[in-house]
């Protein structure tokens, strides 16, 4: 019964988040694609014209799609730090009937559920955009969901952790300069590891610490197939890992520093 009543409790929480992030989603999605349209339009038709590869440009909506979770952490990191510093409703949470640990992980399930809709949301809009050079018939679909689930577990997970790492709300942006725009961007935005590493082998073999190259090669591995990308399963065995430290690591952090224990 009272597992029962955690469940019920967590199901409350989830459906209020809900109600909330339905009331931005439109927008959400208005600015998604405006950077969705404005980077493939560039790179699978400006840049071709220089001499760039014309495949580029699917290349880059796999890539905008690993991308697209990922934006959703500054500002879930901003929230949850300004909530620390202001009203902390979220200790308002921790007085409810259920283990502090769920407070955490509501809050977990909710940034991955935003980061997932995100993501689902850059295919159509890359076919839209490129039609006839992106094929959706080369994506492996089961695959893709499996990994667009966990790269969005990623996200949630690594928001949490980040979060636990910030000292006040001045020093907000430090986390996007500092932190998550080095690894994205050197996670293989713009390249796959195997290119890194045939020009910068020490580099490219530092870059496997780095969580943002398995969400880039997994997901490329699904949409534009197998070849040329780290393995699907060992990059999806390297985020499972990487999940876990976060999550682990991240809520004992944020218990401490909220004094939840």
């Amino acid at each position: 019964m009272v597992k029962h009543s955690y469940v019920s409790v967590l199901q409350n929480l989830l459906y209020t988040d809900y109600l909330l992030f339905k009331r931005i989603f439109g927008t959400k999605l208005i600015d998604l694609s405006i950077e969705v349209v404005t980077v493939i339009g560039v790179f699978g038709y400006l840049l071709p014209a220089f001499g760039l590869d014309s495949s580029y440009g699917s290349f880059m909506v796999a890539g905008m799609c690993a991308t697209a979770g990922m934006f959703e952490v500054f500002p879930s990191i901003m929230n949850l730090v300004a909530d620390f510093e202001g009203d902390r409703i979220i200790s308002y949470y921790s007085t409810l009937p259920i283990p502090t640990s769920l407070v955490f992980i509501r809050l977990f399930l909710t940034y991955s559920l935003s980061a997932m809709l995100m993501a689902l949301w850059v295919i159509p809009l890359g076919k839209l955009v490129l039609w006839h050079q992106f094929s959706l018939s080369v994506i492996h679909v089961p695959k893709f969901l499996l990994a667009v689930i966990f790269m969005s577990f990623l996200y949630g997970a690594l928001t949490l952790w980040v979060a636990s790492f910030v000292p006040a709300m001045e020093r907000i942006s430090t986390v996007w300069i500092r932190f998550i725009y080095p690894m994205w961007f050197l996670g293989g935005y713009q390249f796959s590891w195997y290119v890194l590493h045939n020009f910068f082998p020490n580099l490219a073999c530092l870059n496997l610490l780095n969580p943002f190259t398995y969400v880039m090669e997994m997901i490329r591995a699904s949409i534009l197939g197998q070849e040329g990308y780290i393995n699907f399963w060992l990059c999806l065995v390297a985020l499972t890992l990487f999940i876990i430290f976060f999550m682990w690591h991240g809520i004992k952090r944020l218990k401490t520093k909220l004094d939840f224990i």
